[in-house]
């Protein structure tokens, strides 16, 4: 499993156009479809990106990649797969981030607080937006992950903890603008993590 974060295909915006996203959509969908020639990939929308605002954040429109390889996938961010029986779960990395804000913690502290507390996001709604619920709430880890990842930090860093019958592998991906790596996960064995780092 190859887990990477935003910015990891080299989107280079314009700041000083009106529409910076609008110029870098195209080089996007051609990075993907070159990446997608090779192994399936699923895409998550993080922070200021077109989706809505509040969590959990909906899939990215098709019609705003226009990719139609099958095996392509707009995910919703957190997002939750099961990939070979090994059960993923994750964010782009808002609820830690607000957590970091509320709290003096690195941020795999913060993933691994989420964790403990068995909530993805334990600071929803009082400080992060989220959209309201009634009958339950979506955040709440009902059963316990192989591997719970949060992107979009500053620096890679990965734990494994024993929790449940088994453990959790607790990974922070990086912002590829910040740490150019990429996080590789043992299928067979969620405790073997690989940081492959790329010369800046």
């Amino acid at each position: 499993m190859l887990v990477t974060s935003k910015k990891t295909v080299g989107l280079h915006r314009d700041p000083n156009s009106a529409t910076p996203g609008k110029a870098a959509l195209p080089q996007m969908k051609a990075q993907l479809a070159e990446l997608l020639e090779d192994k399936p990939l699923q895409v998550m929308p993080g922070p200021n990106e077109p989706s809505n605002a509040s969590l959990p954040q909906l899939p990215f429109h098709s019609s705003l990649l226009q990719l139609t390889q099958p095996n392509f996938q707009a995910i919703g961010n957190p997002c939750s797969f099961n990939f070979e029986g090994l059960q993923v779960m994750g964010s782009s990395g808002q609820p830690v981030k607000d957590l970091l804000r509320c709290a003096q913690l690195e941020p795999l502290e913060g993933l691994e607080l989420c964790l403990q507390a068995r909530h993805l996001a334990p600071t929803a709604p009082d400080t992060l937006m989220t959209q309201p619920f009634e009958d339950k709430d979506p955040f709440v880890l009902d059963a316990v992950p192989h591997v719970l990842f949060s992107g979009g930090h500053a620096r890679a860093a990965h734990k494994w903890r024993e929790e449940g019958q088994g453990g959790t592998q607790c990974i922070c991906v990086p912002s590829f603008s910040q740490h150019p790596a990429l996080v590789l996960v043992n299928l067979h064995d969620p405790r073997d993590v690989h940081i492959e780092e790329f010369l800046s």
